[in-house]
């Protein structure tokens, strides 16, 4: 049983109805996403479902189109016009693209239905548009009688490869992107609008004085960069830690490299020069780093951008990949909430602006209050259990 391979919210027994949460672990935002649909669930229905989150493909064995996706992400990071490119061709003809990607999954699709079919859970809630696709083959092709509530998680800009039109039911983030669905061929019927889901350390952070002493940080201006879970992005990150370590008014900054182990070892000769920087690898403890800190800057991925103005941090943007993040500037830019440094001048300015007026971060965190992240995330729970649980709705 693929499934079973990945991890498991909660400690619940295996006679409990199963809520499989499938995603690919492809940069940071689809598992992020999962964890914090699990974890919504376990906190407003504990006990009630054994929850589990499982990298799909890969737990199945599906190893070659796996390997494949996630290689043109990382080098669709390294050369992010290649991303750029992909997305506004395969958006101009949406249902070929929907029907290559089925030719494409059809290995998938019958792994899928064989896995679900052995031992069906209750639901399987998908993160990713390419598993959407694979699943309503598998129901098309193979039998799989298991209904699959579809994430968006992309709150900007979407790309018509999540719109399949045979997907059981389709949950947005945001109205704009339910729009680009139905523009893009999924019926409005299938479409619901919820909201984006944040993990529960996030949303239930500690105080910057708390904060700062679980992780030995100094009491000064904080900065922290991240470039997402596979620590790369368009910008030089050597070049923008030394231009925030070169701006005034002489910040702290941590840098989070995730899983980019060489980059962090690259770092390491700059780290052991300073003493006002720190380098981090992969870590969980990025809710306390965030709280720590003062400024948010990295790559424009929704996981991480949201995860910053849960704890009520500004977002200093330094590049985007696909279309979906530079929607991400867009709309950090337009609500307040941060701003995009082009240059490295943009970006000391940027510094100096929130470190010299204190009032500028009070009125993030006042703004951070109207999306509603803490509602969003508890809807999208019960959202998922509705449609696990009552027939009707499907």
């Amino acid at each position: 049983m693929g499934y079973a391979h990945g991890s498991t919210a909660g400690d619940s027994p295996n006679d409990r109805p199963i809520i499989l949460f499938a995603t690919i672990s492809v940069g940071g935002g689809h598992v992020a996403t999962a964890r914090a649909m699990a974890e919504a669930v376990e906190r407003h229905y504990p006990g009630r479902f054994e929850l589990n989150i499982s990298d799909y493909m890969k737990d199945l064995d599906v190893t070659v189109l796996d390997r494949l996706h996630k290689g043109f992400w990382r080098r669709a990071l390294r050369f992010p016009v290649v991303a750029r490119t992909g997305q506004r061709i395969i958006d101009a003809v949406p249902r070929i693209t929907v029907a290559g990607q089925r030719q494409f999954l059809r290995g998938f699709a019958r792994a899928a239905a064989e896995d679900l079919k052995s031992s069906p859970p209750l639901l399987v809630v998908s993160n990713h548009g390419l598993l959407t696709s694979g699943l309503a083959e598998a129901r098309r092709l193979y039998g799989l009688d298991v209904p699959v509530l579809t994430f968006a998680t992309e709150p900007h800009g979407i790309s018509a490869y999540w719109a399949d039109p045979r997907a059981d039911h389709i949950v947005a983030p945001s109205e704009e992107v339910r729009r680009d669905l139905v523009r893009f061929g999924v019926p409005e019927v299938k479409t619901a609008v919820v909201g984006y889901p944040v993990g529960q350390a996030f949303l239930n952070a500690p105080t910057k004085a708390e904060a700062r002493k679980r992780l030995a940080l100094e009491n000064r201006f904080t900065c922290l960069v991240s470039f997402g879970g596979e620590g790369m992005a368009e910008s030089n990150p050597r070049t923008v830690i030394q231009t925030l370590l070169d701006s005034e008014p002489a910040p702290q900054v941590v840098m989070i490299t995730g899983r980019n182990q060489a980059l962090r070892k690259r770092l390491s000769t700059l780290e052991s020069r300073e003493d006002r920087l720190r380098i981090e690898g992969f870590t969980d403890e990025v809710a306390d780093y965030l709280a720590a800190s003062d400024v948010f800057v990295g790559k424009a991925g929704p996981a991480s951008v949201y995860e910053a103005l849960a704890v009520g941090r500004p977002a200093i943007l330094t590049g985007y990949t696909a279309l979906n993040e530079r929607g991400v500037v867009r709309f950090v830019e337009e609500e307040g909430l941060g701003c995009y440094a082009r240059t490295s001048a943009d970006l000391q300015k940027a510094v100096w602006r929130y470190a010299s007026d204190p009032a500028l971060l009070g009125e993030v965190i006042h703004r951070r209050e109207r999306l509603g992240l803490p509602y969003m995330t508890e809807q999208l729970a019960h959202h998922i259990v509705r449609y696990a649980t009552d027939q009707d709705l499907r």
